[in-house]
């Protein structure tokens, strides 16, 4: 998980979280109600709206190369 926040316009305060990994929906959900329970966003959300943008990264294999053909 990698979380990036940024001031957005009219002053609420953007949250990025880049959850990394084959996940599904129920396990997204569970990492993100974690972010939010965060001890600085817990600080800083008295008078100040965080929006939260998700973003799943999955795994995709690579194919090997062929290998190289006998001499």
């Amino acid at each position: 998980m990698v979380v990036d926040a940024r001031f957005g316009p009219r002053g609420q305060i953007v949250k990025h979280v880049r959850l990394t990994g084959e996940l599904d929906p129920t396990q997204v959900e569970r990492l993100l109600k974690v972010a939010g329970r965060c001890p600085v966003q817990r600080l800083i959300t008295g008078d100040v709206t965080v929006t939260t943008v998700p973003t799943v990264v999955t795994t995709v294999p690579r194919i090997a190369a062929p290998a190289p053909l006998p001499e």
